[in-house]
């Protein structure tokens, strides 16, 4: 059909009383998180589609909305889970904010020309490099206009601390306490559903899963995460777990230091690790974390499950 056709018919509805218009602009159809991260990364989760809408509709400058996945970002406040307003067709200058279609997925970053005129996408956080755009296929798609911020959450882990903390409280003053001379029932529940547990087995089971291949100090947190899942902790303070495993392994290589493992013990890993996922993991992501030590953490925890299962018992059952 030829433009002066589509007049034509536009012309004879509007007779018949109607109001059509003509659909001549492109608008993202965008139903993923755009990433504050590489274009690579980019191309491989989000969507390049386009739906046309009426410029009536629409504007001279549409606007649309889209989340933030990634940490590229960082220090111009933009964070994983906030959600930018993003205009479209307006003029772009040097430091501008925009999204960016870069090698078939969109990106956000800060435009950039230098003085050879050489075109940059500039992430704002220094663990990560600038986008050259030169001999690659990019566009921007619009300028961000406006942030708004993600629902702020609790840590889980401080909510349990907190709860603990008060139900401590409420307990008798003559509550027996285990004294310093027992290290190794220090954190430790003495009975596992009313059954007595042979900790001696998982001490074993902890030192072959994860002592043996450990190369990393993170991965304490999955000797943590599961001996939390099965109820064998009676106290979920890392720093108690910490001093726990350097009792029990004075000798291993990578010392138990709960500062490494608070890293992984909040947000979306601070479940149980029977609800862990990749895509989840990354939508949760603080700085400094990565994929391949999530999967690692928990290739972990799978394994040490299995050798724990059924639990080591002392006896088949007690009287009460």
């Amino acid at each position: 059909m030829t433009y002066e056709e589509v007049i034509k018919e536009l012309e004879l509805l509007r007779a018949a009383g109607l109001n059509p218009m003509l659909c001549d602009t492109e608008v993202p159809l965008v139903d993923v998180p755009v990433l504050a991260g590489t274009p690579s990364d980019a191309g491989d989760v989000t969507s390049n589609e386009y739906v046309l809408m009426p410029r009536k509709l629409v504007g001279q400058h549409p606007v649309f909305l889209i989340d933030v996945d990634g940490l590229s970002m960082h220090d111009a406040d933009i964070m994983p889970g906030d959600r930018l307003e993003v205009q479209m067709d307006t003029a772009v200058n040097d430091g501008d904010i925009v999204v960016a279609e870069v090698d078939g997925g969109f990106t956000v970053k800060a435009f950039f020309t230098d003085g050879d005129g050489r075109q940059w996408l500039v992430p704002q956080n220094t663990s990560f490099a600038p986008i050259l755009l030169d001999n690659r296929p990019w566009r921007v798609i619009g300028k961000v206009i406006g942030l708004r911020k993600g629902i702020p959450r609790a840590s889980y882990a401080d909510c349990a601390k907190a709860v603990l903390n008060a139900s401590r409280q409420t307990r008798s003053e003559g509550a027996a306490t285990l004294p310093p001379e027992q290290p190794t029932i220090l954190i430790f529940r003495k009975y596992h559903q009313r059954r007595a547990v042979d900790y001696n087995a998982v001490r074993q089971a902890v030192e072959r899963v994860v002592l043996k291949q450990m190369r990393h100090a993170y991965e304490w947190y999955a000797a943590y995460r599961v001996l939390m899942d099965l109820g064998l902790i009676d106290d979920p303070m890392l720093t108690r777990f910490a001093q726990q495993m350097n009792v029990w392994f004075p000798d291993a290589s990578i010392r138990c230091s709960a500062d490494r493992m608070g890293d992984y013990a909040v947000g979306y890993t601070a479940r149980s690790s029977k609800l862990w996922n990749v895509e989840m993991y990354r939508r949760d992501m603080r700085q400094g974390q990565s994929i391949t030590a999530f999967n690692t953490l928990l290739h972990r925890c799978e394994e040490l499950y299995a050798a724990l299962f059924p639990l080591p018992l002392l006896e088949p059952g007690l009287p009460f």
